[in-house]
């Protein structure tokens, strides 16, 4: 018996996984194939073909390979233009091994794509079947043609800093102060950046809100901003208009990005800022507690969560060298997770309160990556603490 499960994946590829029951019990007959149930995608009903004993068609596979082919149940109508991926995971739900076949030789077969070598059946036998001694193929789809984007987000971005259609005017202002026969002078630099009132409303309400409070809303005269950088600024309203902020430029300017963002009410730009933030930060003795009191300071769960991993993974240094006397009293449950996290810990509290369901247990130890995952999934708001984001979970459980 075969079970047919369909999974998330990208917009022009379909994935599903296909479990093979009892796997130990199929042929292991050289070029007998088994055949899973059907599954419709793209138009056409699938089914993968499976060589428990190995086979001898072409392409040669290594010695005592199982294969594994994508077959087209109807035979009807063009064989459509697509490319497939294979993939096999352990026990532990790690992705273990990968596998391709290529779309250029589909038609070897009528109705039969290259059969593609997994791995040797004992390998199979000792790292990929479940604890009921099923196998869990999972199998990718993508259609290999142009497919055409929505012009949405092009036209968008032609939009930006769009002076004929703009409705309001943003200056950017920098004070420079220069010593000239001991005077000091004032010397002011600006930039201007036109924008549209009608996308901030519904991309930065506090945008938004500094144009609705500007005597003349913006038009005229233009509202000044001078507590960010121009580039910093361009590169908010850049993301605002549907654009990308390049990973260098995060990088080197993590803390200002995420400042102007959370300011300013771009949640997803502070948070795509923090990740880059964590991954270019290491994190010492010397700064974990700077880090913490801003992590708090701007509500950063993931680089909070990377400072108490560090924390417990250094525990004894951090004992002996840092002073946590300014740390808010709040930190303890993250503290916990991180304990959870880092060093496996299970929950020995064997009392007989009230237990949460299994799922929720899970979330209290579960990384921040992970919570915002789920949430965004489930079109939930992913910014907030690890105590906000566990609460907006269980309330949509």
């Amino acid at each position: 018996r075969t079970k047919i499960k369909k999974e998330p994946c990208q917009p022009k590829a379909r994935k599903f996984s296909v479990t093979f029951e009892n796997f130990r019990d199929l042929p292991a007959v050289k070029n007998r194939g088994v055949q899973s149930s059907k599954f419709a995608c793209f138009g056409h009903d699938w089914r993968l073909q499976l060589f428990p004993g190995g086979y001898s068609d072409y392409p040669t596979p290594p010695k005592g390979a199982v294969g594994v082919c994508v077959e087209r149940s109807n035979q009807t109508g063009k064989w459509p233009n697509v490319k497939f991926l294979f993939e096999l995971r352990s026990s532990d739900g790690n992705i273990s091994l990968q596998t391709s076949g290529d779309p250029s030789s589909y038609k070897c077969y009528s109705n039969t794509s290259n059969i593609c070598a997994l791995t040797t059946r004992p390998d199979i036998k000792h790292r990929f079947l479940d604890d009921k001694r099923a196998l869990t193929i999972s199998v990718v789809l993508e259609i290999n043609e142009f497919v055409p984007k929505n012009p949405l987000a092009a036209t968008m971005l032609k939009l930006f800093g769009d002076e004929e259609s703009s409705d309001v005017i943003f200056e950017i202002t920098k004070k420079e102060e220069k010593t000239k026969k001991r005077r000091r002078e004032m010397a002011s630099s600006s930039v201007q950046f036109h924008a549209h009132r009608f996308i901030l409303e519904h991309t930065s309400s506090e945008l938004a809100a500094l144009c609705e409070s500007s005597p003349e809303g913006g038009m005229n005269s233009p509202i000044i901003i001078n507590d960010i950088k121009a580039e910093v600024f361009r590169g908010l309203l850049y993301y605002i208009y549907g654009g990308g902020i390049r990973q260098e430029s995060l990088m080197a300017s993590g803390k200002e990005v995420i400042d102007a963002a959370d300011k300013y009410g771009v949640v997803n730009l502070k948070l795509e800022a923090e990740v880059w933030y964590v991954h270019s930060t290491r994190i010492t003795t010397d700064n974990v507690i700077d880090n913490l009191l801003y992590a708090d300071a701007k509500n950063l769960a993931l680089l909070k969560e990377a400072v108490m991993d560090y924390i417990v993974k250094n525990k004894k240094k951090v004992m002996k060298r840092v002073s946590f006397k300014e740390v808010p009293g709040d930190i303890y449950k993250d503290l916990l997770a991180a304990v959870s996290r880092v060093l496996d810990d299970s929950d020995e509290d064997n009392s007989d309160d009230d237990d949460e369901e299994d799922e929720e247990k899970d979330y209290a130890s579960m990384g921040i990556g992970a919570l915002r995952q789920k949430l965004d999934q489930r079109g939930i708001d992913i910014d907030g603490s690890r105590d906000t984001l566990i609460a907006a979970l269980k309330k949509k459980s």
